[in-house]
């Protein structure tokens, strides 16, 4: 139960002591004070649920009460009751002036004084409470504000670093032509692409998107990248070691796709991916390759003809008995292909639509006649002219042209 303390200013001769005792009778703690100690250090040092006072006839005390009642920012909230032998219209007018929040008169009633007392003290006790609660929340705010810059910072490093990973430019690859486009979004995302030679006559691509964003998509997505290397002795799921000439082979698209399926299981990382994993033989333009649960990629022909490089694959990570698909094409010299996250779908047209997968293939047959055979230019000017992206964005076009000569 909460004791409540009341402050007695008493006018002269303790005329207010049978006040103090009867509130000692009902629980109260009570202090009482000549009219010559009121001042700022009384009031502070005992800060009292109320204050309770007889001495308004004196004109020069109410002025100085008044003063600081109003001055100072703890004393103001502290309720004052005035006892009065009579009190007229003026004297009412007076009090609220002043801002004394209660009032009684002489002769009055015990039970009275008690529950304007009683009333006074649980609302100041209440305002305590609710100062303290709005101190407390404001310290609070200010950690939660602390916590959330240091989020931000760690979140915008991890955001670079998952930038570094991906590749300024894919060295001298035969055959080959290639335009790339990362976006990312301003928060750590899951999009990583790489494009690697194999050996002389085979080259690797992978795209792979983890879901979701924040910390543990970014963590997911940086482990990917380091597993998918190609240093054979510290046991690339890429290529292998074999005891005959030339001592290693390369992976097939599908043994890759299983292995990541084994490798990060949902139950384990509580996170899936997709990914495009192709192997292209740069000099014959054989390629096999394995779509797990990744946007299909775009086969654009010399004719101008686009296709779906569609192959039947869940995202890895989710144990289904279906197995993915792996399939083999054969490209013509003069043919593009064009992979990319799903985050492309979301770009918006003029009109602030997303283009989703049309709005993509009428882009791409825009381009189809440009010289310089780019044809993810009007894409990439329609990538430039958003202010703001939901997800990182990924393409990589590439071009694979037959050398006779090879």
């Amino acid at each position: 139960m909460t004791t409540y303390k009341v402050l007695i200013f008493d006018s002269g001769n303790n005329s207010l002591t049978y006040v103090k005792d009867l509130l000692r009778n009902y629980g109260y703690e009570v202090i009482q004070k000549p009219v010559e100690h009121i001042c700022k250090e009384t009031i502070l040092k005992e800060m009292p649920h109320v204050i309770l006072t007889n001495c308004f006839s004196d004109e020069g005390y109410k002025s100085g009460l008044c003063d600081i009642l109003k001055d100072d920012y703890y004393i103001k909230k502290i309720p004052v009751i005035a006892l009065f032998n009579t009190l007229d219209t003026e004297d009412k007018k007076k009090l609220i002036s002043m801002g004394i929040d209660d009032y009684i008169c002489y002769p009055f009633e015990k039970i009275d004084l008690i529950f304007k007392i009683q009333n006074q003290a649980k609302l100041m006790g209440l305002q305590k409470q609710l100062a303290m609660s709005q101190k407390a929340l404001e310290e609070n705010l200010q950690i939660i504000k602390k916590q959330k810059r240091e989020l931000e910072r760690d979140l915008n490093l991890a955001a670079k670093i998952q930038e570094a990973l991906i590749p300024k430019s894919f060295g001298d690859i035969p055959n080959c032509l290639f335009n790339y486009t990362f976006q990312p979004s301003g928060r750590v995302g899951g999009d990583i692409f790489d494009v690697f030679m194999l050996d002389d006559d085979n080259v690797g691509i992978y795209m792979l998107d983890v879901m979701g964003h924040g910390v543990a998509s970014s963590m997911l997505a940086v482990i990917l990248s380091e597993t998918l290397i190609l240093d054979v002795g510290r046991g690339s799921p890429l290529k292998r070691k074999i005891n005959e000439p030339p001592y290693y082979e390369i992976v097939t698209p599908l043994e890759v796709v299983n292995y990541l399926n084994e490798r990060f299981p949902f139950g384990r990382y509580s996170h899936y991916f997709t990914i495009f994993y192709m192997v292209l033989n740069v000099r014959t333009g054989v390629m096999k390759y394995v779509r797990a649960g990744h946007p299909a990629p775009l086969l654009v022909k010399g004719t101008g003809e686009i296709t779906e490089l569609d192959a039947y694959g869940t995202p890895v990570g989710f144990e289904f008995n279906e197995r993915h698909e792996e399939k083999t094409i054969c490209l013509d010299s003069g043919d593009h292909l064009i992979i990319y996250t799903d985050g492309l779908m979301e770009i918006k047209d003029e009109k602030g639509k997303p283009i989703e997968l049309d709005g993509v293939v009428d882009c791409i047959k825009k381009e189809t006649d440009s010289v310089n055979s780019n044809l993810i230019m009007g894409l990439n000017k329609l990538i430039r002219a958003q202010s703001d992206f939901k997800d990182d964005l990924s393409i990589i076009e590439m071009r694979w042209t037959k050398n006779n000569q090879n």
